[in-house]
């Protein structure tokens, strides 16, 4: 059985153009306003935050998951991509 991640909680914050990461951070009753968000893949969260103009940036393995679902959709219409 693995361990539960250890997140990094960030609450009751204002951003505004600030680069930050997404991995392992809990964002709770925040504001992000066009922000530069980075993201690897890792488990996060966003409570009551709000998200406006920001650019989510991958990086790997991120960027070779969503570049894996935009393949997929492609090459296999009708198909149906599941999270579980």
């Amino acid at each position: 059985m693995g361990m539960a991640p250890e997140y990094i909680v960030v609450e009751g914050q204002e951003f505004s153009k600030a680069k930050l990461t997404l991995d392992s951070h809990v964002y709770k009753n925040c504001t992000l306003d066009d922000c530069d968000i980075y993201y690897c893949g890792g488990a996060y969260e966003l409570i009551d935050t709000r998200v406006t103009n920001c650019r989510l940036i991958l990086n790997h393995p991120a960027k070779g998951m969503y570049a894996a679902i935009q393949i997929f959709k492609m090459k296999s219409p009708g198909s149906t991509i599941i999270a579980d």
